[in-house]
């Protein structure tokens, strides 16, 4: 079968599951076109090397050698999504993002147009989508009815199905631009309501939806789920209220638009596995070696810190230091995030620090010769190489230091690595990856004040010991893959198959 592949270009971590699921079926001998705005990097994988820009080719790690592919993905530039607007790694610029998806949106039907000629042309069997709504929209809509007709007339009008492989849906409902936290004032509804029905009405248009860990309410799918979405979090902005916790517990079966023939559907964590030698103690010294880790720090324990080029902040003086976020968490604590802590004793006058002593920093994404936040990393921090395969290094950490983003869970439960996060209460989808760490990981929050002021180095101590057990073990017994890829491929197949016959 043929498969266009669209994906979401904000972010690596969509782009990374992808391959992830693009790699079963090649290997099962199915073609894919990946359709994106992404760089062709983090698709390296299944792209075939030559056909890689020089720049890329110099740069991309596909990971662990692996059979020869029967073929190799397409890769096709596309804008495809609007994505959002920030300032910081953890921050949203509302007024710019809802500027930069209304301009998307005016293109939508030209958009829509070409992507009907060219899925007819390449003659493509289904559409599959990573969090973006053209691909399936399009896919829906072969003859293009009229725009009044399109939105509503969508499922029945399909001639190529549609299938949604994410936790996820990025629509203007979710509080990147109607969150309460944020230092510019929400975007007035009557100009977003358009936007939010708009696309909660393209993304109705898939046939399937394969739910990945870590969900959230879906209103394609879920179309009893109160809107807008601030309604569903807690007025602490900690956790889902109990409504939707209960909405995201009940069985695929009794969802909605299961009833209309849109099925759900739940599968395991899609992953990148480390490299078979990772355990190793040479694997691990060269790798830090190449970072340029002298000698005398090789062992020592290691924090990585995943923030896509955010500044590490660097306090001239160490005085101490009250945490705005808890240290001591109270007795019902259990190992991960989420139980109530309780304050910072008013006698704890140790400096609070960047790294504990015994300990180094990698820093990913601050690539490239001419970089200000490389060139003045702290001491003890190192920045990795752009072609340096991320999951090696989260195997390798004791202890990872980011964002609640899909690829950085999965990496730190797969890999059962402590994880300490900050908080992005304007990120909707955070609050189910932060549900999916309470159940499966070990995570702690560090406030954001903390993160920028260099007080670190309590939470590194804590998360470690909290974790330390999970992580030894899984030294011991190796990386366990839950095989996702073939269980999404299986029920792809599936789907296509029952539509056939």
């Amino acid at each position: 079968m043929r498969f266009a592949f669209y994906v979401s270009g904000h972010g690596f971590g969509h782009a990374t599951r992808v391959s992830a699921v693009s790699l079963e079926l090649l290997q099962a001998g199915h073609d894919v076109t990946v359709v994106t705005n992404a760089p062709e990097i983090p698709f390296a994988s299944i792209l075939e090397p030559d056909l890689l820009p020089a720049t890329a080719r110099d740069v991309a790690n596909p990971g662990p050698a692996l059979a020869e592919l029967p073929k190799y993905a397409q890769y096709r530039k596309k804008m495809v999504d609007a994505g959002m607007v920030q300032p910081k790694a953890y921050d949203v610029d509302r007024r710019a993002t809802c500027d930069v998806l209304t301009t998307f949106l005016r293109q939508r039907d030209q958009s829509l147009k070409e992507e009907v000629v060219w899925l007819h042309e390449e003659r493509i069997d289904a559409v599959l989508s990573d969090s973006t709504f053209l691909g399936w929209c399009a896919a829906a809509n072969p003859a293009l009815l009229p725009l009044s007709g399109l939105l509503t007339a969508a499922a029945s009008a399909a001639d190529i199905p549609s299938i949604i492989i994410s936790n996820y849906l990025s629509h203007p409902a979710l509080p990147p631009i109607l969150g309460a936290e944020a230092p510019e004032p929400p975007i007035d509804p009557t100009e977003l309501d358009p936007l939010v029905q708009q696309t909660i009405a393209d993304y109705s248009c898939a046939s399937l939806l394969l739910r990945l860990p870590g969900v959230i309410p879906i209103p394609a799918f879920d179309n009893d789920v109160p809107l807008p979405a601030g309604r569903w979090i807690n007025e602490e902005r900690t956790a889902f209220v109990p409504e939707i916790e209960a909405l995201l517990s009940r069985p695929t079966k009794s969802i909605p638009s299961a009833a209309a023939g849109r099925p759900v559907i739940d599968v395991p964590l899609i992953v990148r596995a480390p490299s078979p030698e990772v355990n190793s103690t040479e694997f691990r010294n060269a790798i830090l070696t190449g970072m340029g880790v002298p000698d005398f720090l090789l062992d020592s324990k290691v924090l990585l810190v995943s923030f896509g080029g955010q500044a590490i902040p660097r306090p001239k003086t160490r005085p101490p230091s009250r945490l705005s976020s808890p240290l001591r968490r109270s007795s019902s604590y259990n190992g991960t995030n989420g139980a109530t802590s309780l304050a910072v004793p008013s006698d704890e006058l140790r400096e609070a620090g960047l790294l504990p002593k015994g300990w180094i920093a990698i820093v990913t994404g601050l690539s490239g010769g001419e970089n200000a936040i490389r060139d003045d990393l702290p001491y003890g921090f190192f920045a990795s190489e752009k072609d340096v395969y991320v999951p090696d290094l989260t195997w390798i950490a004791d202890c990872v230091l980011g964002k609640l983003g899909y690829g950085t869970c999965s990496e730190t439960l797969s890999c059962r690595t402590p994880f300490i996060f900050v908080p992005r209460p304007l990120f909707v989808e955070e609050f189910g990856l932060k549900r999916l760490m309470q159940a499966r990981g070990t995570s702690l929050e560090l406030d954001r004040a903390d993160f920028e002021a260099g007080r670190w180095e309590f939470h590194i101590e804590e998360a470690y010991e909290l974790g330390r057990a999970a992580k030894e073990e899984a030294r011991r017994t190796g990386f366990v893959d839950e095989g996702a890829g073939q269980v999404i491929r299986e029920e792809i197949e599936k789907f296509m198959e029952a539509r056939r016959s």
